[in-house]
């Protein structure tokens, strides 16, 4: 089969969602499909700019960035992601039907992808839209429904986005959980010799919740002088993060998981909204206990009182007393560790590959894990 993964600007650094449709596209080329995954130079966003000026210097920076690529389409590298040699990583000018090779599938995998997946002519493939997060934060609500509502087929990969989708759309939804992969992600060091350390995601995106979870790493300290904090982003280290905080810019795999995940004895999620939260099912890969906000994604996979204590978000207070309860009690913290990463092992790249090709396939849908 001829698959075409669609994503946005190709990123020099890691993002979550793009992370998932390189595994898939990997995965996929190794048991000798045909993968390509397009990446446009530009997304034309100049028309959700706020203001005349902006509208207009976007669109002239979007037309720029348009002239100024070739079609590189076999010649390009992730820089932070190791590919399959099969797999063919292209930057064209736009998502417009010409620079999109004929395949017999193409994934969009953004909203704003999805906008232009969808007009593609059939020659393009069966349009799929793998729905990774509801992206208000990214786009206005209207045309990001608008997108979820269309005749594409759908893939979500958390319960409450397919409650989300259908409700919007009325469709049936394919449901295939992001998976972790355990080759990668492992326990390095005993969950029982770790000390007080706790991990975290940073990012600037407000609904991440930085500003939540460093206040309730803070409330925590008070309690626990000896505690260290490690944080973790693509972004430079924010000016409010205390100087006791630990932070590491864009840290490669062997450091994030023998240095961070498997350091930290409880990684913490402080967000508002999750489409999924892979970096807490690494985590708990990787033997921590957890501590995160009921943001909808982490649900599928973090068990209030099985592996770790869920709270509401937006509420530090409650999360540093979440916080404490396991630093003060590490018979506990053990306890959910260890759950962790066994609820960690049901998901693998295998088992959601097989739930993709049956997507793809138009094969019946799966039951959820």
């Amino acid at each position: 089969m001829k698959i075409t993964f669609i994503l946005p600007r190709l990123s020099a650094r890691p993002t979550g969602g793009g992370k998932i449709v390189y595994q898939y596209a990997n995965a996929l080329a190794n048991i000798g499909h045909t993968v390509e995954v397009v990446h446009p130079r530009t997304l034309f966003l100049w028309g959700i700019r706020k203001t005349l000026p902006l509208k207009l210097l976007s669109l002239a920076a979007d037309c720029a960035r348009f002239a100024a690529v070739r079609l590189t389409r076999g010649r390009v590298s992730v820089p932070w992601m190791p590919m399959h040699p099969n797999v063919k990583i292209s930057v064209v000018p736009a998502l417009f039907p010409y620079f999109i090779p004929n395949a017999d599938v193409v994934v969009a995998s953004l909203w704003r992808t999805a906008e232009y997946v969808k007009h593609f002519p059939s020659s393009k493939g069966r349009k799929f839209y793998l729905v990774q997060h509801y992206e208000t934060w990214s786009g206005p609500v209207h045309r990001v429904d608008r997108t979820l509502k269309s005749t594409m087929h759908k893939i979500v990969i958390s319960s409450w986005l397919k409650l989300l989708v259908v409700g919007l759309s009325g469709d049936e939804v394919h449901q295939i959980p992001n998976p972790v992969d355990h080759d990668e992600f492992f326990v390095t060091t005993p969950v029982t010799n770790r000390q007080r350390v706790v991990g975290m995601l940073y990012s600037p995106h407000a609904w991440k919740g930085a500003t939540d979870g460093v206040a309730a790493l803070e409330q925590a300290k008070e309690e626990f002088p000896e505690l260290k904090a490690i944080l973790f982003g693509t972004s430079a280290r924010p000016d409010f993060l205390p100087e006791w905080i630990t932070y590491v810019r864009s840290p490669d795999r062997k450091t994030l998981r023998d240095e961070i995940y498997n350091v930290s004895s409880i990684y913490v999620c402080p967000s508002w909204s999750e489409g999924w939260g892979l970096p807490v099912l690494e985590a708990m890969a990787c033997g921590c206990a957890i501590v995160s906000t009921d943001n909808g994604g982490t649900a599928d996979f973090v068990v209030d009182g099985g592996n770790g204590i869920v709270v509401p978000p937006k509420r530090p207070r409650e999360l540093g007393a979440a916080l404490l309860s396991l630093l003060a009690d590490d018979d506990r913290r053990t306890a959910l560790a260890t759950r962790s990463i066994g609820l960690a092992q049901r998901f693998t790249l295998e088992a959601s590959v097989d739930k993709l090709l049956a997507a793809l396939t138009d094969a019946p849908i799966a039951a959820k894990v």
